[in-house]
């Protein structure tokens, strides 16, 4: 079995070069990177690391610390996994939304890293805006983005509290040179302005 600590090592010597440099970063000493280095190569049972002027990883060692990389991502994943089920939520968080947002705004607003929300599974359900406060009433949602507009009020509902998260600009674009039709600001409910 390969030693989690010297599958460290390898990765960080891949990252930085030289022995020194990984002892530096990790408060080692490099007599004490070499040991463990040659405990992992002995472990391997194939030559890691060339022993030319600077250690330079040899493709078998290369091919190590691909595998590596792997394992301690999997390892962190897990570390931060166990420690948000000392503290936080969990589970899936349902996400309502309305088909253009669930496409363009709400992948980007759940662009997080995992590490930051590890116990957390967001789920996209497509919905139709008005009916977002009955579906979160109902325990169907755990949020929902809805937009207001003639068809749905900014009105407060009995049971939802809402954030508005931004306000979005419209403009009347006409060719150049030409008189807008009605001459005035529009009225959003038909009448002239």
């Amino acid at each position: 079995m390969l030693d989690v600590r010297g599958l460290r090592l390898l990765r960080e010597l891949s990252r930085r070069g030289t022995i020194a440099a990984v002892a530096e970063a990790l408060a080692f000493s490099p007599s004490a990177v070499s040991r463990q280095l040659g405990v992992l190569e002995r472990e391997a049972g194939v030559v890691l690391l060339e022993r030319t002027g600077r250690r330079v990883i040899t493709p078998a060692g290369l091919r190590l610390v691909e595998h590596a990389e792997a394992v301690l991502e999997r390892l962190e994943r897990a570390a931060a996994e166990l420690a948000g089920t000392r503290s936080g939520p969990a589970g899936p968080v349902r996400i309502g939304a309305f088909p253009s947002a669930g496409r363009s705004l709400v992948p980007r607003a759940l662009d997080i890293p995992a590490e930051r929300r590890p116990t957390l599974e967001p789920m996209i359900v497509e919905i139709d805006p008005a009916a977002g406060g009955d579906a979160l009433r109902a325990g169907d949602l755990d949020a929902a983005l809805v937009h207001g507009s003639d068809f749905v009020p900014d009105r407060p509902e009995p049971g939802v509290e809402s954030v508005p998260l931004f306000s979005e600009a419209m403009y009347l674009v006409h060719p150049a040179g030409s008189a807008p039709v009605g001459a005035g600001t529009a009225d959003p409910d038909g009448g002239e302005g």
